[in-house]
C-alpha cells in the first residue's frame, strides 16, 4: 500500500467515525402506574407465599443451597428453606415502596393491602461445541447456561376486602460459564451463590411491582437530530453537557436560518427541550410540525409518545384529586 493510499484510507476511517456519532440526551420521565388504586394513600404489605424449583446441572450436586430447595412450598406453608426467601422479598418490597414515596406503608389499618405469591425457578443447561482451532486435547468448548426467573403474582384489596386489581410481574436473566471441560465449567458455576441470583431476580420483580401500582420515574434516552449547521452542533453539544438553556438558544437561532434540514432538526430538538421541561403541549406541536414538513414516520412516533405522556399525566392528576378529596380533615 502506498503512502498516499494509506492516507486516503485513514481519512475515510476518520470520516466514518465522525459520521457514526449521534447526540443522545437523558430525560427523567415520570410515568403513571398501570393499576389505578383510586384514593388509596396508605398500603399494608402481606408476606407473600413462596414456591421454587431449582434444577441444577445433573452432575453439579455440590451446591448446598440447591439441596435445601428441592421441596416446593405448598399453599401458605413455607418450607424452612424458603423462609429466608419470603422474608427477603417482603422486606425488599416494603423498602421499594418506601423509596418510591407515593404511598405511606402501614403495619396497621390501611387504605389498601398488597398480597401475593412468589414463584422462582433456576434451570441449568449444559451444551458443548467442537472448537477445531483449539490445541490438541482441548477441542471441545463447554457452556453452562443458568436461567434464573422470579414471578410475582399479586392482588391489591381495599379496606373492605374488595379487589382493586391483580396482576403479575416477571423478571429473568441468564448467566453463562465457558471452559474446555465439563468439570471446569461446573467449578466456575459453583463459585457463585444460587441463592443470591434468586434474590436478585426477586428484587428486580419487586421493582416492577412498584411500577405497576405507583407513579415512577424512568431515565429515557432521546436522540437529537443533526445537520451540518454549526449552531445546531453547538446546541447538541450543550444539551449533552446538560446546559439546556444554551442548547435552546443555539437551536432557536438555527430554526430561523439555514437550510430546511437544519431548521427541521432545530425544531425537533426544541421539542425535546420542551419535553424535558414538562411542556408537553409545546413539544407535541413541534413534533407534529416536523412530521408535517418531512413526512418521516419517526416524528409521528415521537408525537404519539407525547400524546401518551399527556394521557398519563391526566390520569395522575385525576388520581391525585381523588387522594386529596379522601384526605382526612
Amino acid at each position: 500500500m502506498t503512502i498516499n493510499s494509506l492516507g486516503v484510507t485513514l481519512l475515510a476511517v476518520l470520516f466514518l467515525g465522525l459520521g457514526g456519532c449521534t447526540s443522545v440526551v437523558k430525560l427523567n420521565v415520570k410515568h403513571a402506574p398501570e393499576m389505578d388504586l383510586g384514593a388509596a394513600r396508605t398500603l399494608s404489605v402481606a408476606r407473600f407465599t413462596v414456591s421454587g424449583q431449582v434444577h441444577l446441572d445433573a452432575a453439579n450436586g455440590r451446591d448446598a443451597w440447591s439441596n435445601l430447595l428441592k421441596n416446593a412450598v405448598v399453599g401458605s406453608f413455607a418450607a424452612p428453606s424458603d423462609v429466608s426467601v419470603q422474608e427477603t422479598q417482603y422486606a425488599g418490597l416494603v423498602d421499594a415502596l418506601v423509596r418510591n414515596g407515593y404511598y405511606q406503608i402501614s403495619t396497621a389499618a390501611a387504605d389498601a393491602k398488597v398480597s401475593g405469591h412468589v414463584d422462582y425457578r433456576v434451570d441449568d443447561r449444559l451444551s458443548s461445541q467442537e472448537n477445531k482451532k483449539a490445541e490438541e486435547g482441548k477441542r471441545m468448548t463447554y457452556t453452562l447456561t443458568r436461567t434464573v426467573e422470579a414471578t410475582l403474582n399479586f392482588m391489591v384489596t381495599d379496606s373492605r376486602g374488595m379487589v382493586l386489581g391483580n396482576s403479575q410481574v416477571r423478571h429473568s436473566s441468564e448467566k453463562k460459564w465457558e471452559d474446555d471441560s465439563e468439570e471446569a465449567v461446573r467449578q466456575h458455576a459453583q463459585q457463585f451463590s444460587v441463592s443470591s441470583y434468586v434474590m436478585d431476580e426477586i428484587a428486580a420483580a419487586n421493582a416492577l411491582l412498584v411500577k405497576k401500582i405507583a407513579p415512577h420515574y424512568v431515565l429515557e434516552s432521546r436522540v437529537l437530530e443533526e445537520c451540518d449547521g454549526e449552531q445546531l452542533k453547538q446546541g447538541n453539544k450543550a444539551a449533552e453537557d446538560g446546559d439546556w438553556l444554551a442548547a435552546a438558544s443555539h437551536w432557536q437561532a438555527m430554526s430561523r436560518s439555514g437550510d430546511a434540514k437544519c431548521r427541521h432538526a432545530a425544531e425537533y430538538n426544541l421539542g425535546v427541550f420542551d419535553e424535558s421541561e414538562g411542556r408537553l403541549g409545546e413539544a407535541l406541536m413541534r413534533f407534529e410540525n416536523v412530521h408535517a414538513f418531512t413526512h418521516d414516520k419517526k416524528f409521528a412516533a415521537d408525537a404519539e409518545r407525547i400524546r401518551q405522556r399527556m394521557r398519563e399525566e391526566e390520569r395522575m392528576k385525576q388520581n391525585e384529586a381523588k387522594r386529596q378529596q379522601a384526605e382526612p380533615l
